[in-house]
């Protein structure tokens, strides 16, 4: 079998809001598992050196959604692109993580400071300037572009591999554009705190493999009779901002209802203009705006004693008050950090965080000494993405009612120092994903695209 390597301009680009591209060649089958996707962009003051795309989701944090369309019909779409690729970035091991040139986790990379009770947390600071990562630069001539292949926003391909002209007539390739600096770059302002303005994305470029053997696509077509596809659905809910003692809420979300719902991932998307652990450059000064550690809008942060639980169709998930600290007794670990980091890792597996950096706070005796630190965490583990904290668990089964109990608790302004006082206690956008299977059926040259 021959293909073609196509190279495609967006028929349609406003550089700051969106941009289509058209796979509308005749009498061919495009392959998803050749389809990439380059994005790229620049800012005044983006110096090189200084202000770097956002660490975990690299270029993709551009992006606010993407849907693969048949002239109306939805084939395959990802939401809230930016927080999903955040913690796909996190979604290997620390010996991957290491691979990809990440800060080592030692003394000299992260200062901590030590945890006495439950409402402090720890200082994070680093040096790490000789790391090289991807940069935006001042122009489109010093931009640094990133190739992300189509499967990694758009899950449905991973199964659903040949979209043949025939049978789809009118394919388009839709993405809506972030404009929050804090999701696109790791930082906003250079060393001297001027902030980056005017970003600007490049012109995207769309590379596809196509394939024009009628035979071959006759074969690949008799092969799509019925295909199981599993989609990355989200929808989302506000917990306000919490001003003193113990802030509870159940919410109801009707995103899934009628659907079978998989695996699911809960995320504390950060709202405030403070967003996190305060982050120091070489010198000590404090880097501004203040983000979570090179993660930005798109990290799902840490709160203080954290307790999730869901309903699904009226039964808890789990017991009690759920993953967490366990208010009902005043018990410090309760079901236990380790408890939803250990839970989290069964359902999505290797999570580059270190155990308890998924707390507002390590409670380790001695760990402001050098040695303590290197001996809990070693020295090569890859970069200690602090303060991120994801609740990930099953499902499995069809929901008609589905709805969340959420409980975390204030922290006072004497902890400013080490993170900013806001940041645990401001308003967060709790978003849920959820993975969805579907069906794509096709027919006598007609498809359909359903639910199971």
């Amino acid at each position: 079998m021959t293909s073609t390597i196509n190279i495609l301009d967006p028929v349609y680009f406003n550089n700051q809001t969106r941009a289509e591209f058209r796979l509308n060649h005749e009498n061919v089958a495009y392959l998803s598992s050749g389809c990439y996707l380059a994005l790229g962009g620049y800012g005044a003051d983006a110096l090189l050196t200084e202000v770097n795309y956002n660490r975990r989701a690299g270029v993709a944090g551009l992006v606010k959604s993407i849907q693969l369309l048949n002239g109306a019909d939805v084939l395959a779409q990802l939401d809230n692109v930016g927080s999903w690729m955040a913690f796909k970035g996190l979604n290997h091991d620390n010996a991957d993580s290491f691979t990809k040139k990440m800060a080592s986790c030692n003394a000299a990379a992260l200062m901590h400071v030590g945890v006495p009770n439950t409402s402090l947390q720890e200082i994070i600071g680093t040096a790490d300037v000789a790391t090289k990562r991807g940069q935006p630069g001042t122009s489109e001539a010093e931009c640094s572009l990133g190739y992300l292949p189509i499967t990694e926003f758009l899950k449905e391909l991973e199964t659903l591999r040949v979209l043949p002209t025939s049978v789809f007539e009118n394919l388009r390739l839709v993405i809506q554009f972030s404009s929050d600096l804090k999701a696109i770059l790791q930082q906003q302002a250079r060393g001297n705190n001027v902030l980056v303005s005017g970003f600007t994305k490049v012109r995207p470029i769309l590379v596809v493999e196509s394939v024009d053997d009628p035979e071959v696509i006759q074969a690949m077509i008799s092969d799509m009779q019925s295909v199981s596809i599993t989609a990355i659905e989200s929808d989302q809910f506000v917990v306000e901002a919490v001003a003193a003692g113990r802030q509870r809420l159940v919410q109801q979300i009707r995103g899934f209802n009628n659907k079978v719902v998989n695996r699911v991932l809960l995320v504390s998307q950060p709202t405030a203009a403070v967003d996190g652990v305060l982050q120091t450059n070489a010198s000590g000064a404090v880097l501004e705006p203040q983000i979570a550690l090179d993660s930005g809008r798109l990290n799902s942060l840490a709160q203080n004693q954290l307790t999730v639980n869901a309903r699904v169709n009226g039964a808890n998930i789990f017991q009690g008050r759920g993953l967490g600290y366990d208010e009902t007794t005043g018990d410090l670990l309760g079901a236990g950090k380790m408890h939803r980091l250990g839970c989290l890792t069964d359902t999505w597996g290797d999570i580059s965080i270190c155990a308890g950096g998924n707390s507002v706070g390590l409670v380790v005796d001695n760990l402001q000494n050098a040695g303590t630190i290197d001996q809990v965490i070693g020295t090569k583990t890859g970069q200690f993405f602090y303060a991120s904290d994801y609740t990930g668990f099953r499902i499995m089964s069809r929901v008609s009612h589905l709805e969340f109990d959420v409980a975390r608790t204030f922290i006072d302004g004497g902890v400013k120092e080490i993170m900013s006082s806001t940041a645990p206690n401001q308003q967060l956008n709790m978003i849920v994903f959820a993975e969805v299977p579907k069906v794509v059926q096709v027919v006598n040259g007609s498809y359909r695209v359903g639910y199971l």
